[in-house]
């Protein structure tokens, strides 16, 4: 007789249990991407349709129950509303930002320091891209000049 069978399947549904103890949310909680998303970054990015590359600053905050981003390239601060919603396609969490002329849609991911690493793509409203527009956002916290903030 097999000794481990038992021991998998007792395993198998402590995990099953566990993941679905995981996946019970409080719905009067805000989602978790609320709190891990503000803080500082520096921005990469390139134009849709293989435009040109870019790069600058921005900066995420939260109050009453909206992401605020702003963020400045080339000398220029616009400023979006996000929120997290539920991508259609993949059945995950994402976060949008807005804009009056444009909207992202970012995954969201911890780096090593555990600050979170936005990587994101966006479109121009009413424009059918061959090619999305592209940024990425480093988080700067750890970095030694906000340091002494």
């Amino acid at each position: 007789m097999n000794r481990l069978l038992p021991a998998s399947a007792l395993l198998g549904l402590l995990l099953t249990s566990l993941g679905s103890l995981a996946a019970t949310k409080n719905e009067s909680e805000p989602h978790l991407y609320y709190s891990m998303t503000p803080g500082r970054y520096a921005l990469i990015g390139q134009e849709p349709d293989g435009g040109a590359a870019y790069s600058g600053n921005a900066e995420i905050r939260y109050q009453d129950g909206t992401l605020t981003l702003v963020k400045t390239i080339n000398g220029t601060t616009t400023t979006a509303t996000g929120k997290v919603e539920r991508a259609s396609i993949a059945e995950a969490d994402v976060l949008r930002f807005y804009w009056p002329s444009h909207s992202s849609t970012c995954l969201l991911r911890g780096d090593l320091d555990n600050y979170s690493r936005l990587s994101c793509y966006w479109i121009d409203n009413g424009v059918e891209h061959k090619r999305p527009g592209l940024e990425a956002y480093f988080p700067t916290e750890t970095w030694p000049e906000n340091r002494q903030r």
